[in-house]
């Protein structure tokens, strides 16, 4: 069968180095470079993952994750998307030249970093019994609904101020969860929730209601650990917490192959309003400039002036990286007016 290069993750690395046969199929886990940057690979069948049964895929997958925790353990670490397989070396190095921007932008952004994913569940049931104790209106519908008159309009209500309060102590729980770990964390996201097995309207088993990854600082792992067991007395009974980590940063990297260095910077210079022609200093006042009339501490995180300050923030990383590219091909120039023409920058990465 023809084989092929399996790519795990990009990390900061110039040198030769093996990880030994930790890979899929047992292979020897080793490095593709380009300029400072390597891709972390093994040689493979070249095959398509998705028709694998669930087994199978389950037991790559975990593989996968494994090996780039391995890595971690020396290296900051930006993973790729399980299942991800090259040709040869050659299209390995042409995916690290064609990519090379993004990728040192993810190293910048996950230098020192990992992550934890935080699940919550509750017990439905149990919740919905502590609702009705608790909550005199429930209590109220609760009774008029046993009647034969009133009955079928009171359990209509019944049913939707359930729905409505048990949604309400949902989010209220998950927002201060957040707010406690918000102290020793970088960013966080959510994710899916994995649903029930149970078909029935109110679930017999435990029920995720949250399911967030969080961007830690590595120094600030012990931290995090203690917010974790202070959630797990607070809530006591209430909430059960199952967190994994750490792990390389899966939800807070986001590499696009498809595009190219060009589109990536001049999405960016764009986003900031320069020309094709400028210096570091205009590029940093144009930043300082949006920051101030975008920054969250004036709007909320939450807000949409707080989403459009992150783009802002990810467009000026991703042109100061630009910025240091350029010197390293030709020193760095007091004043020098950088290009952002498509031509000169294509030319300054592809060139060594």
């Amino acid at each position: 069968m023809e084989e092929g290069k399996y790519i795990y993750s990009i990390i900061k690395e110039a040198q030769d180095r093996k990880f030994g046969s930790i890979g899929i199929n047992d292979r020897e886990v080793s490095l593709v470079h380009f300029k400072d940057i390597s891709a972390v690979v093994s040689s493979t069948p070249i095959i398509n993952f998705d028709r694998l049964d669930k087994k199978e895929l389950t037991r790559n997958v975990a593989i996968h994750q494994k090996t780039n925790e391995e890595v971690m353990k020396d290296c900051d670490v930006v993973p790729m998307a399980f299942g991800i397989i090259a040709p040869n070396v050659d299209e390995v190095s042409r995916i690290l030249e064609k990519a090379y921007l993004q990728f040192k932008t993810a190293l910048k952004k996950v230098a020192g970093k990992v992550e934890f994913a935080v699940q919550v569940f509750w017990d439905e049931k149990k919740m919905l019994e502590n609702l009705t104790n608790e909550n005199i209106e429930i209590k109220k519908l609760k009774e008029k609904a046993q009647s034969p008159v009133k009955g079928i309009t009171a359990k209509l209500k019944l049913g939707k101020l359930l729905f409505e309060t048990l949604e309400e102590k949902c989010r209220e729980y998950l927002k201060d969860i957040e707010n406690s770990l918000k102290e020793c964390c970088l960013d966080s996201k959510e994710g899916k929730l994995l649903k029930t097995n149970s078909q029935s309207t109110i679930s017999l088993e435990p029920v995720m209601i949250g399911n967030i990854s969080f961007l830690v600082e590595k120094k600030a792992e012990p931290e995090f650990d203690k917010k974790m067991q202070e959630l797990g007395q607070k809530y006591g009974e209430n909430l059960r917490f199952k967190y994994v980590g750490p792990m390389p940063p899966y939800s807070f990297v986001n590499i696009n192959l498809k595009l190219g260095n060009f589109e990536v910077i001049n999405e960016a210079r764009k986003l900031l309003g320069l020309g094709e022609k400028v210096t570091f200093a205009e590029i940093k006042n144009a930043y300082y400039a949006l920051s101030h009339q975008y920054h969250p501490d004036k709007y909320g995180c939450e807000s949409k002036t707080g989403k459009e300050m992150k783009k802002i923030a990810q467009a000026y990383s991703i042109l100061e990286n630009y910025c240091q590219s350029c010197d390293e091909f030709t020193g760095k120039i007091e004043g020098r007016k950088y290009s952002f023409r498509e031509e000169d920058v294509k030319n300054s990465l592809i060139i060594k």
